[in-house]
């Protein structure tokens, strides 16, 4: 499985799956492939939730994040769904420090978590968009694309788009960092079509639009 981590990916530890102790910090090996025929997200107006973070995987991962000192505050998680054909993410903030943290459902070899620093995020574009944390390679026999998370601060997100297509992004988290609120969204976008997505985005009552840079690969841009 291929990784495209964000600048604001600054922090991570590879939590090895289930019973096996910590392993060095990377991109977890191996991969999970989508059903044959995937179609991509914008092949259908539903947004179908995916399945749940596995129990076992996250009592390990939440066991890891305790010795690291970033255990959930008030021991609140969420899971980051991105369709039902691909595995989702456990999301959490960090109670010591305020970052924000997320662990990839397992895969072979281990578990990625990931945190952003809450010092970071403080210093995102309000109200904005952007990616946080890494790319995620969705893959299918008939398609290809990246799973990624979103973190919109002072505004919420409905969806995000490029050439007329929209893809629908789910919302995972909604936390309080440096007295703004940040949503985190699970989206996901086929791999042809980086570059700068508009996103439809309400501050308040009223309706914005936004951009999001989404280049995992460093493509020609798309949009």
């Amino acid at each position: 499985m291929r990784h495209r981590t964000s600048r604001r990916a600054v922090a991570c530890t590879a939590v090895a799956a289930l019973l096996v102790g910590a392993a060095a910090c990377g991109s977890a090996p191996g991969g999970t492939a989508g059903r044959a025929g995937t179609p991509g997200p914008a092949a259908a107006e539903a947004v179908a939730l995916g399945p749940e973070f596995p129990e076992p995987a996250k009592r390990v991962v939440l066991e890891q994040a305790a010795r690291d000192g970033r255990a959930p505050a008030g021991g609140r998680t969420a899971v980051a769904n991105f369709g039902v054909n691909w595995p989702p993410s456990l999301v959490w903030q960090a109670e010591s420090s305020g970052d924000i943290c997320a662990a990839q459902a397992p895969q072979v070899g281990g578990v990625l978590t990931q945190c952003a620093k809450a010092t970071d995020i403080k210093s995102r574009p309000t109200p904005g968009v952007g990616v946080i944390l890494s790319y995620r390679l969705a893959k299918s026999d008939t398609w290809e694309g990246w799973n990624i998370l979103l973190l919109a601060s002072a505004e919420t997100v409905e969806r995000i788009s490029c050439q007329q297509q929209d893809f629908p992004v789910r919302k995972a988290l909604a936390v309080t960092v440096g007295g703004v609120l940040r949503t985190v969204y699970a989206v996901t976008v086929p791999a042809d079509m980086a570059g700068t997505h508009q996103a439809a985005v309400r501050r308040g009552d009223a309706l914005a639009v936004d951009q999001v840079r989404i280049d995992p690969e460093g493509r020609a841009v798309q949009c």
